[in-house]
């Protein structure tokens, strides 16, 4: 009798140790189960989106950790990227001014002068350690590549056709971010570090972008994929 009255005891004070024992176990699984989601969740978000409103696209290799995409500006009007009369204004009086338009005209010509296709600027950093070629921008898809025209040549905002000083249609020029320098990148290289204003002109063949529609960029670099971006025209961030 007394050894049973012996075992319901050790029974009944092992029982209390082992259901705590659960219920710390159980506690640390959801704990690890919360920062793991929290991790995930984290991860998406930074592969998602950038600050600032620019959504970006998630990428198969390191690409998108490489370029950043700091700033844009896709306006309709005047002083873009705070270019001094870097301006889409093609006519004051123009009733489709809602657009970015493609006029199909001269070469190397300002949007202003009524003649040459309008442009946006975007702001892009080089976040590797190694310096990078930008080989071909696509916008919705089409491809716009670097005008070896304005290699060293200062970017002149009256524009003058056929001198080599603003990108022809369909090609974009690569400029320092500081507004203030406007000599335009002898190649299409951009160093370590490096912080540019891509100045790409639109093709003269495709349709008009209507202002407020989402804009796919991508950034070919010559790596295994491309560094994708949503943008706004008529936007500037």
């Amino acid at each position: 009798m007394i050894q049973n009255n012996l075992k319901y005891c050790i029974r009944k004070t092992t029982r209390p140790k082992r259901r705590a024992v659960a219920e710390v176990i159980g506690s640390l699984l959801l704990v690890v189960i919360t920062v793991a989601g929290a991790v995930l969740l984290t991860t998406f978000l930074d592969e998602s989106f950038v600050s600032g409103g620019m959504a970006v696209s998630s990428s198969t290799d390191s690409t998108i950790k490489t370029l950043k995409l700091r700033a844009y500006d896709t306006r309709d009007g005047e002083n873009l990227m705070g270019y001094s009369n870097l301006s889409n204004h093609h006519d004051l009086n123009d009733l489709n001014s809602l657009k970015l338009h493609r006029f199909g005209a001269t070469p190397n010509t300002l949007p202003n002068s009524g003649l040459g296709s309008e442009v946006l600027v975007l702001q892009i950093e080089n976040r590797s350690v190694n310096p990078i070629f930008l080989k071909n921008i696509y916008l919705d898809n089409i491809s716009h590549v670097w005008d070896s025209s304005t290699s060293g040549i200062n970017l002149e905002p009256s524009g003058s056709p056929g001198s080599g000083d603003y990108p022809a249609d369909g090609t974009f020029s690569i400029l320092s971010s500081d507004t203030n320098d406007l000599t335009q990148n002898e190649d299409n290289q951009i160093q370590n570090g490096e912080t540019v204003n891509v100045l790409v002109k639109l093709d003269a063949i495709n349709p008009d972008i209507a202002l407020s529609k989402t804009i796919r960029v991508q950034l070919n670099i010559g790596a295994n994929s491309l560094a994708e971006f949503l943008i706004e025209s008529g936007d500037a961030r």
